[in-house]
This record gives C-alpha cells, structure tokens and sequence, in this order.
C-alpha cells in the first residue's frame, strides 16, 4: 500500500538556497530531491539539542518510505519569529535550516508575506512533472489540483513520483506586512483572495504562530523558547472582521473552488466562532462543511468552558481539540491529522518516560504510543456518542516544520516502520475493547489512517466539479 501526509514542509529547507529558484541538480540543496540518509550523529545532535540537522520530508524519503501524496505546505515565516533580542542568522539558520540569505530577508523590514508566497508557488511550479535525475533512477512531483485528478493520477500508478496537494499555513500569507502588536486589523492583499481561488489549496490554516490581524492564535512555543518569542498579543482574541471576511471568501463556491479552513493554531475563542460560521452558512444552504485539523493532538481535556482534564497522558494545552471538538469534526466528515512532533503529542511526564528505554524496539514502541495515546482518546471520546473515528483519523506529520519528530520515526522514509508499531498498539485496543471497532476490520483501520482515509477525503472535498463557477 501507499501513505499519505495530510500536512509537511518540503519547501522550507529548499526555498532558500540557488536564488529562490528550484533545482534538478542532484547535490544542489534547492532540489526537492536533495537527500542524505539519516545517521548517528543526526540522532546525536537532536537528542541533545533538540535541533534537527536532516530533512525529514524530502522527497527522496517519501519515495523510500512509498509516501506518494503529500500535503505540500507553503508558508512565508514570520518576521516575529526572528526577531528576538539576539540577531544572529547563523544560529537561527542552525535551528531552520532556511539558509542565512533567506533569514536575513524575512528579517527585513521590505519583508513581503504575499509576494513570498507566489514566489514559493513559482519555485513548485518550475520543476513540476519534469523528470529529476538522481543515480541511475528518475524522479518526479506532480502537482495536483482536484480529487477527480488524484483518481486519475492513482490509476496511472506512476513510478518515483510523489504527488502534491497544496495548502497554505497561517493567514498573514494574504498581507504584505504585518504589525503583530496592534488590534485594528489591517487589510489584505486585495488580489490575496483572487490569487488563492486560482492556485486552488485544499486548506488554508487561518492562524499560526503570531497575531495576525485575522484572528487569534494558541501559544505554540514552550516555556524556554517563549521567553525570547513572545506570542502573548492576540492569542485571547477571536476572529476579526476580516478574518470572518476571508474564511467566508474561502468556503464559498461563487467566487472559484471551495477552500477549506483548517483550524490548527486557530485559539479555542476564534474555533469556536468558527464553527458558529459553520452552523451558520449550512442552514444558508452551503451543505456541511467537513472540519479540517490538519497536524496536532487532542489535549484530553473535555471541553474549553470547563478545562477538566480527562487524560494524563496527552499535551494538555489549547492548541490541542478538547473531547467536545473531537466530536464535532467527526460529525461534520472532517480529517484529524495525527502531528509527528514529540513535543505536542504528550504531556512532558509522558515523553519522559520514553527517553529510558535504551533498546531501540522497545523504545520505538513506547514513541509510537505517544501518538496512539492521542488515537485512543478520540475514539473513546467517540464512542460515547457512538460515532465512528476511524474514517476521520489521518497523519498530518507537519515534517520539516521545525519539528522534533517522535523518535524513530524521523522522516517519510520511516512511514511503513510507523504503521507496523502503530498497528501493534492498534491490535491491543482492539482485543480489549472489541466494541470500538464499529464493524470494521484492524486493517481496513489501519489503512485508514495511514492512506485511505486522506485518500477518500480528498477525491470526495477537493475542487468537485459542480463547486466550481466559471
């Protein structure tokens, strides 16, 4: 079988290198393809930094580890999240790995969200379905822009290829500039939205890391990096005007294909207007709109008015859905994509407890439980309802977005490793609670969450033709 990645990077450590233009040369860092395996002293450097000196989505792995259809992420980086007290583009290129030239820029006050944002589509654009030379094998990425071009693309059954589905992650990508500090909204891009309908993403994540005068955001960092990135402005506000504004653009089908929002990094006050929108514009007669969490964790706790925690296990903090979330989405036929990153998939006790295994199956093991931990409580949360999860529940890795990745499971390549120790934890669940399989096989929900279920979704959501007015 094939695997999917509902959310990942492979741009962010490209973009940057050979003058912002893609490359097929095969030791050229700008290339897509550009790749080198995985080694020691990477497993070195991360478990003592943190810091992860290797690429994790590139696409060499993603062929390796036979994952063909990638939720392909761009992103323009924040000007906040470089500013800081010290000024130091070596060090923060130690930690990105964007290349000293692009930090500089996204640090100058000429910094342009949008105009970054065409030009990373022009960067995928240049090399797309031609044939990459690598070794003695042919490479290639495909850009898709339909569910009915992915059946088709499926069918050919194309060798060496991986194909593409947009997305774009974090709203200040439709403004120019950005004054995080201040309230009053400012205004988009008046073609942002024109621009979008035509390059078609799947999903548009409305928030990110910093208030950007669309809607308020979850404090994302941990205590030690937010002592130098502060993320306090906007996160206890909702949507704006505009945001409203934008995400009703967005849905709608009048003005090009429907775009989906994704509400990951959006904060519990501005979800939940969201989902007021929803309820709102489905009694209007739009149908109901499937909710996308494209990379994150459930937070284990029953629901944002009362906090009470329900599950100890899990990364308890608002950037995580709460169990009343977790049931909406599934009821709205939306996707719950399971993040790779060790850091918002556990509570601190818990990962832990992972770092004294020593033996490395017996550790992946309990690495990989950290993310069935989160798949346990949406489907206990669930069956209380008596709703079936298994269909809405994918990967959503968010590899290459400065991430640590859970260990063992450090890039694409190791996405069959990842669905052998999942389905382990899986096989248990199931021995003991036979009931919360809701008349479905252990490989039909396997299948599920590692291609299937993106796969379906997809082909039934994306750009369907009687969505598009012409």
């Amino acid at each position: 079988m094939f695997f999917t990645d509902l959310h990942c990077h492979p741009i962010l450590k490209c973009y940057g290198k050979n003058c912002h233009h893609a490359s097929a040369e095969k030791d050229n860092q700008a290339n897509l393809f550009f790749h080198k395996p995985f080694s020691f002293w990477n497993r070195i450097i991360e478990n003592t930094t943190t810091i992860t000196p290797y690429r994790q989505a590139d696409f060499i792995s993603a062929v390796e580890g036979n994952t063909v259809i990638l939720g392909f992420s761009m992103y323009s980086p924040e000007k906040d999240f470089f500013l800081g007290d010290i000024d130091n583009s070596f060090l923060e290129n130690a930690v990105t790995h964007f290349g000293t030239t692009w930090i500089d820029e996204i640090k100058s006050p000429k910094n342009d969200y949008f105009k970054t944002l065409k030009c990373q589509f022009r960067f995928i654009e240049e090399l797309n379905g031609k044939d990459i030379k690598i070794g003695n094998e042919t490479y290639r990425y495909r850009i898709i822009q339909s569910g009915k071009e992915l059946e088709e693309a499926l069918i050919s059954q194309e060798r060496n290829t991986v194909f593409l589905i947009y997305n774009i992650e974090g709203g200040h990508n439709l403004f120019r500039q950005i004054n995080t500090k201040e309230e009053t909204s400012q205004t988009i891009v008046p073609e942002s939205i024109e621009f979008l309908k035509l390059k078609a993403p799947l999903y548009v994540t409305m928030a990110h890391h910093f208030y950007n005068q669309l809607t308020g955001h979850c404090i994302s960092f941990s205590d030690s990096v937010a002592g130098h990135l502060d993320q306090k402005f906007g996160s206890d506000l909702g949507l704006r005007p505009q945001g409203e504004s934008v995400i009703r653009q967005l849905l709608s089908a009048d003005n090009g294909p429907r775009i989906l929002i994704d509400i990951k990094h959006m904060n519990p006050r501005a979800r939940n207007q969201y989902y007021t929108i929803l309820d709102e514009m489905e009694r209007e007669s739009y149908g109901k709109i499937p909710i996308i969490f494209s990379h994150g964790g459930a937070n284990g706790m029953d629901s944002f008015t009362t906090h009470r925690i329900n599950n100890p296990l899990l990364h308890h903090e608002e950037i995580g859905l709460y169990d009343d979330e977790i049931t909406r989405l599934v009821r709205s036929g939306g996707l719950f994509g399971l993040n790779l990153d060790e850091r918002v998939m556990s509570s601190p006790e818990t990962l832990k407890k992972t770092k004294c295994y020593k033996w490395p199956k017996r550790r992946f093991f309990e690495t990989s439980k950290l993310i069935w931990n989160n798949i346990e409580q949406i489907v206990r949360v669930c069956a209380t309802e008596s709703l079936n999860p298994w269909p809405h529940i994918c990967i959503g890795s968010d590899y290459d977005g400065i991430i640590n990745p859970i260990n063992g499971f450090w890039t694409l390549k190791y996405m069959p490793r990842f669905k052998t120790y999942l389905q382990k934890h899986l096989h248990k669940f199931l021995r003991e609670n036979k009931k919360m399989d809701f008349g479905m096989t252990e490989q039909e929900i396997i299948d599920g969450i590692f291609s299937r279920n993106t796969t379906d979704f997809i082909i039934k959501h994306y750009n369907p033709e009687q969505q598009i007015n012409t």
